[in-house]
């Protein structure tokens, strides 16, 4: 039986998975250069990892990408620059120590902003597919940066929800804590001032996986949607949203395949409460729902992986939030909304590990998804899939008595 009640400590709740979320050492990932001739690779800027740089021929390189501890699942992320001032071509070798699996298609860009997917042309799959040489061409003296996604520190992610919330007077944006590192933890409260603040809550979270960068980009273009949307004053007559687009600052800062600085997933620290950043969220939300009376309604958790998916609960574990059957009917109109030959990919699972979408369902009785996209789902169909869910959602918010 789940607990609902309202209360400003957590519930107690036994998960069927659970996880041991106590901090363990990393291997902290350090700025530094590899010369060779006139050929240089760097690691000097926010959310880069390269571990160690190999010559093994005149122009090719092996490139090692190390994990910040162990054990991890197979997400190993890496981003540096490299310079020339003669060299106009090189080739790099991929190895991966922790995690034997290339997972990410490499992207490019010359200025660390605007980034490009490499050509397929110029990858070459290495034996048992682990991973990958990659042919690059040079300007001499212009910068290089290759990465496993578009490079989105702690500092830009900050400065990109900024532009798409703080233009609406509607949106208040609080520091709620530190993370393991002293990073701060961002909350963004959208809500209709004038309005009661005992108003329904949607709770939006993105990024406690470092590499995950397609899930934010998602969650970008969803924000917009809402925030432009005409009917916004209408939302806000009736719902607030609480949102936290970074709830990992360390790890994407230093480059983390996985983990925060603690060694941990926090997508597993939704019961103990070990890690600051699970902490400060969980906390701010239950400071929230406790001191305002406001009902948590919905989470949403924008993640990435190998495909779009919406994780969602079985029909069996029923939320308690009087929005009987709104996950089906918002995901269907979502799948209409695109339509074409689109067909919504959603799977349920019961409550199993201690994550962010059974927690809002245990503490709450709230409806929890965790919204995947893939990490190759072109940024075109990302960015309209976005949209449309928001203008979905607020259809189905708008249409509940």
């Amino acid at each position: 039986t789940l607990c609902t009640c309202r209360r400003a400590q957590p519930v107690e709740f036994d998960y069927p998975t659970p996880v041991d979320t106590r901090t363990v050492p990393i291997q902290l990932h350090e700025p530094r250069d590899w010369t060779f001739g006139d050929v240089t690779f760097d690691t000097r800027f926010a959310a880069s990892r390269l571990n160690d740089v190999t010559q093994i021929a005149p122009d090719s390189f092996r490139v090692l990408i190390a994990a910040e501890n162990q054990p991890i699942n197979k997400s190993p992320w890496y981003a540096f620059r490299l310079t020339s001032a003669t060299t106009d071509s090189l080739h790099l070798e991929f190895a991966y120590e922790g995690s034997p699996y290339h997972r990410y298609h490499p992207k490019l860009s010359t200025n660390g902003t605007t980034w490009t997917r490499a050509d397929s042309a110029a990858i070459t799959r290495l034996p048992a597919k682990q991973s990958i040489r990659l042919s690059l061409g040079l300007t001499a003296g212009q910068p290089l940066y290759v990465a496993a996604q578009d490079v989105i520190s702690a500092a830009r992610t900050e400065q990109r929800t900024d532009s798409i919330l703080l233009a609406s007077p509607r949106v208040k944006k609080s520091v709620i804590g530190t993370s393991k590192r002293g990073r701060d933890i961002l909350r963004y409260h959208l809500r209709d001032t004038l309005r009661s603040d005992k108003l329904p809550t949607i709770v939006i979270l993105s990024r406690q996986h470092p590499p995950e960068v397609t899930g934010y980009l998602a969650l970008e273009h969803f924000l917009t949607g809402i925030v432009t949307d005409p009917r916004l004053d209408r939302l806000l007559a009736n719902y607030q949203f609480l949102i936290y687009p970074l709830v990992n600052p360390d790890g994407v800062d230093l480059g983390h395949w996985r983990h925060n600085a603690g060694g941990i997933d926090l997508n597993r620290d939704w019961t103990n409460y070990l890690q600051p950043e699970v902490k400060a969220v969980t906390d701010d939300v239950f400071n929230h729902n406790w001191k305002v009376r406001a009902p948590i309604v919905l989470g949403l958790d924008f993640h990435s992986t190998n495909e779009d998916v919406f994780y969602t609960h079985i029909d069996e574990v029923e939320p308690d939030n009087n929005f009987p059957g709104f996950k089906d009917r918002w995901l269907a109109a979502l799948e209409r909304g695109i339509g074409g030959d689109y067909d919504l990919n959603e799977e349920a699972e019961p409550i199993g590990k201690p994550t962010s979408m059974s927690w809002f369902r245990v503490q709450f009785g709230a409806e929890g998804i965790t919204y995947e996209v893939g990490d190759d789902t072109p940024r075109d169909f990302l960015a309209r899939k976005g949209r449309v869910a928001a203008r979905t959602l607020i259809d189905e918010l708008l249409m509940r008595p």
